[in-house]
């Protein structure tokens, strides 16, 4: 299944997005942040269904691990002719330039202290870009990250 062309379907960016929101409420709440989704149309897009909502979690995951307590994680979606995207910003300390690229290198963290085994962007990277897709990283020191998940629109 890594031949892009295999298995993709059309599917709602948003629905999806709202699935995985739902799935992650509790942790988020666990931390004392917020989820907040941008209320969106349906987004259709080109993917597998089962590797985007791995993407959107990941990515949720993850902002909520960096978000200050009482910070919201804010999910949101965008569409070109050609593609649709949902970008989740978090409100913590961002990611130096020299560390954007390698977070998405495997087994790598922005603070290697931190717990877990630093798959999760990789991974996403990689599943993003067998569907024709791509995680991309929009950060500053100070600024907290924006990561975004774009894939073909269908």
């Amino acid at each position: 299944s890594e031949d892009p062309s295999q298995g993709q379907q059309i599917i709602d960016l948003s629905a999806l997005s709202a699935e995985a929101v739902v799935m992650l409420e509790s942790s988020a709440e666990h931390r004392r942040v917020k989820i907040e989704m941008e209320a969106s149309e349906p987004l259709l897009a080109s993917g597998q269904e089962r590797a985007v909502i791995q993407i959107i979690v990941n990515l949720v995951v993850n902002a909520i691990r960096y978000s200050p307590k009482g910070k919201t994680v804010r999910l949101s979606f965008d569409r070109t002719d050609g593609a649709a995207s949902i970008t989740v910003t978090d409100e913590g300390p961002g990611v130096k330039a020299a560390d954007q690229q390698r977070i998405f290198e495997r087994f790598e963290r922005a603070h290697s202290r931190e717990e877990g085994a630093g798959l999760g962007l990789a991974i996403s990277r990689r599943l993003a870009r067998s569907m024709g897709g791509d995680v991309t990283l929009d950060s500053a020191p100070g600024e907290g990250a924006r990561f975004t998940l774009t894939l073909p629109r269908a």
